[in-house]
């Protein structure tokens, strides 16, 4: 029996999965020159698609163990005259969530420009039931070299990827950025991109787009608990320009964040004395307009983060700061959002358009 999925893209063809072709392709790994793949700080230790390392040096939960699979916030950069473009890719397992577009949990999207300049090309397709797939991601444009970004899936694990270019088109190193400082994200699922359509709408990929630095998304989606094992890994990170502490709604209660932010913030401070900390307060929840109690959880917890980076200010930190999440979406919360909680695209952009200023002035840009 025919599927309607299988009927619906019967009668649209742009709604139809690629089918592997007999084009001839020369197939590169990422993982070797001249590509650069940026957001994971273990690899060149481990040579792994991993946000955290193999042999942590202090224990992580299961579950934020697997998590750091996931290759949120990964890109592969690099430059290439090819028309044609490709990906092939093996994935831990197939699409499986029910809030996420498979193109988001599994998908590889496609930008072409530099840092600032960059333009959205095309998003891989692919069957539901696949773990791995080959997709086009252009063709027949013209033999010029371009800079190329891609956005690697947000919520699976990746095994091995490879990048399809016309045979002997040249491939060169991506030019670099301004900077050689990152900006480190540690946060929810927020963090992590979920309700994103596809990889880039997520806001730390998004807000990489704005600015010429390197972005390592550290989102543990339901499991970013302010653990200390997780500051002291981070604190491992080099050349930090910015941390951003925004797990406020993963922890299990008032009086543990109350706990866990300032051991955080000092674990972290006792590596990096000078880098910018920017604690970042929850979104509101389309339910607050409804559930009162729900909103004054919020505000007690946004007060409490507020109280604790005036402490450190007033004990001398210059370099920590808050941001009031509650603005973020602005004041259209209540559309912005795929299922009251997890922003869509249209709330992903507002935040990163109104963390964009923020980021402006604490990487002095």
């Amino acid at each position: 029996m025919e599927t309607t999925a299988n009927s619906n893209q019967k009668l649209d063809a742009n709604l139809q999965p690629d089918a592997p072709r007999s084009d001839r392709w020369e197939w590169h790994s990422p993982l070797a020159a001249p590509f650069r793949i940026t957001g994971l700080p273990w690899l060149e230790q481990d040579g792994l698609y991993r946000r955290l390392p193999l042999h942590p040096s202090h224990p992580i939960r299961s579950e934020v163990d697997r998590l750091a699979n996931f290759t949120t916030g990964v890109q592969v950069r690099f430059q290439t005259d090819s028309p044609k473009l490709a990906v092939r890719i093996v994935l831990a397992d197939k699409a499986t969530m029910y809030q996420m577009p498979a193109t988001a949990q599994c998908g590889v999207d496609c930008y072409i420009g530099s840092p600032g300049e960059q333009l959205y090309v095309n998003t891989t397709r692919f069957e539901l039931a696949q773990a791995e797939y080959e997709s086009v991601l252009f063709e027949s444009f013209s033999n010029e070299m371009r800079e190329i970004t891609l956005n690697l899936p947000l919520y699976q694990g990746v095994k091995e990827l490879w990048v399809g270019t016309e045979p002997h088109a040249s491939v060169a190193e991506f030019q670099g950025f301004s900077s050689d400082k990152k900006v480190l994200l540690y946060g929810t699922s927020i963090t992590h991109g979920a309700c994103a359509s596809r990889p880039g709408m997520a806001y730390p990929n998004q807000l990489s787009r704005m600015f010429s630095h390197e972005f390592v998304s550290l989102g543990f989606s339901g499991n970013a608990q302010g653990e200390p094992e997780l500051a002291h890994l981070i604190s491992q990170i080099n050349d930090p320009a910015l941390l951003v502490l925004d797990y406020e709604g993963n922890t299990p209660s008032t009086d543990h964040l109350a706990q866990s932010l300032p051991t955080f913030i000092r674990i972290y401070r006792d590596v990096h004395p000078n880098t910018p900390i920017l604690v970042i307060s929850q979104i509101r929840f389309a339910k607050e307009a409804f559930d009162e109690e729900l909103r004054q959880r919020r505000e007690a917890r946004k007060a409490l983060q507020r109280g604790i980076v005036e402490r450190l200010n007033q004990e001398g930190d210059a370099y920590i700061y808050f941001c009031d999440g509650s603005e973020l979406l602005g004041p259209d919360y209540q559309e912005c959002t795929a299922d009251g909680i997890h922003p869509s695209d249209l709330g992903y952009k507002h935040m990163a358009e109104r963390l964009r200023p923020v980021f402006m002035q604490l990487l002095q840009i």
